[in-house]
């Protein structure tokens, strides 16, 4: 049987579209502007050792300058064979620094998993401009490594794999779970249930709140009793609706928090030591959970999403008032509850930070977001593939016409949020909080993925 649903919706949903101005549904968008040519086209390769500049050289059959790292793509070389090479710059007499801890300026990532993320910059690295596809294709076969048009930057060679990445960070302690209820928000896709299954995986106990069309089908392959059924379905405003009747649910079982979750994270993982490895177990949840609690004044918190973080640059373990998406920790007294048919953790996160409270999102850990069309279900019959990005974003401008626009950008329309004027909302400590001066989390890399 399903778990207890017979909790009314404490709010009445607002999803914002009569108070949008320019909304297209069932029209055409506004045209977008004039197209950008595919070429000239500018490709970054990276080059890992002082070893392989040299062969890139002699592929190239050019030779090639640290210190004159752009240039233009021929087919024909121009260079005689003993000039094939690459020429390093001169070496600066400045003392080189070693790597750095990268930590959070006021150092409060104390007690919590170690975090070790410094910059590991390439050897040196050329931006080669084509001038045409002829060109542009030449330098592929080259290179044997496929490119499109849409390629900004790769590596020369391909980097091999991080032996690493075959291992999970497993928790050593012995409660590793959430302390708070967790939430996935689910819709026609008990096919796939990307969420559910990576936190099966880790053992991780949590909702799934599905329509009750859809019963039939999630029952199949979940637990009953982890399964929600919705009183409402089909009502075409996007996932916040449901949001809000979890977040009822949550307050019903007397907690202080909850998450709450898209349908479609494949896994969970932790940044440390320039790698992104995968998380086994819950740690993560519970040390981001005693982290927030830390605080008087964090009613949002979340995880970043893997694919904006690059295993070889430096972070700090989080970063203070921006958006918070897809994976939530969500305080239950908060007034921010969810409104609108779009962007509706865009829109909760400003109006946090309009309030000159904060929000919290970490780097440490990492979600493994799919694309929100990736897959079928959830929003993407409903209204996605029906509409451009156009609405989405246009909702989110007239929501806050003081920090947020619309902008095109990688061929359709998106929205652009300016959180610089949110930069100075400081954190609260809450007093009497006892702070570990060790790790109890206890998270060792262990072989064998899962």
């Amino acid at each position: 049987m399903a778990s207890q649903t017979n909790i009314p919706e404490s709010t009445v949903y607002d999803n914002f579209v009569s108070k949008t101005t320019g909304l297209t549904e069932g029209k055409q968008p506004p045209p977008p502007p004039t197209a950008k040519k595919d070429y000239p086209h500018t490709l970054k390769v990276q080059i890992r050792k002082a070893g392989d500049a040299d062969k890139f050289a002699k592929l190239l059959q050019r030779t090639i300058h640290a210190n004159k790292s752009s240039f233009v793509f021929t087919d024909t070389s121009r260079f005689k064979p003993e000039n094939w090479q690459f020429v390093p710059a001169k070496k600066s007499t400045k003392k080189r620094q070693g790597r750095k801890r990268r930590e959070d300026p006021n150092n409060l990532w104390v007690g919590m998993p170690d975090f070790d993320q410094a910059n590991d910059p390439p050897y040196t690295t050329f931006t080669i401009r084509f001038n045409n596809k002829k060109q542009f294709v030449a330098f592929a076969r080259r290179i044997k490594q496929p490119l499109r048009i849409e390629t900004k930057s790769i590596w020369y060679p391909v980097l091999e794999a991080d032996e690493r990445l075959k291992s999970n960070w497993v928790s050593q302690a012995k409660n590793t779970n959430p302390r708070y209820p967790v939430y996935i928000v689910s819709k026609g896709r008990g096919d796939t249930r990307k969420t559910s299954r990576a936190l099966e995986r880790m053992g991780v106990p949590y909702y799934i709140a599905i329509e009750p069309q859809d019963y039939d089908e999630y029952s199949c392959v979940i637990d009953e009793s982890k399964i929600l059924v919705l009183p409402f379905s089909n009502h075409g405003d996007g996932p916040g609706r449901a949001r809000n009747w979890c977040w009822d649910h949550a307050i019903s079982l007397g907690a202080k928090r909850h998450w709450v979750m898209d349908d479609n994270l494949e896994a969970f993982y932790r940044l440390n030591e320039n790698a992104r490895i995968k998380v086994a177990d819950g740690a993560m949840f519970r040390a981001a959970e005693d982290f927030v609690d830390r605080y008087e004044n964090v009613p949002v918190a979340g995880f970043n999403y893997r694919f904006f973080v690059a295993p070889r640059q430096a972070y700090p373990p989080f970063v203070l008032n921006t958006r918070i998406y897809s994976c939530l920790l969500i305080e239950n007294k908060s007034p921010y509850r969810w409104r609108g048919r779009y962007n509706e953790d865009t829109d909760q996160s400003l109006r946090v930070l309009k309030d000159g409270l904060c929000t919290i999102q970490f780097n440490a850990f990492l979600q493994g977001k799919m694309g929100t069309s990736a897959i079928g279900g959830g929003n993407t019959a409903e209204f996605y593939d029906a509409e451009s990005t156009w609405n989405k974003s246009k909702m989110l401008e007239d929501m806050h016409p003081d920090v947020a626009s619309v902008v095109w950008r990688y061929g359709r329309w998106h929205h652009e949020v300016n959180y610089e004027p949110f930069k100075g909302n400081a954190l609260i400590p809450k007093k009497g909080v006892k702070i570990p001066s060790n790790d109890p989390y206890l998270m060792d890399l262990v072989s064998g993925k899962k």
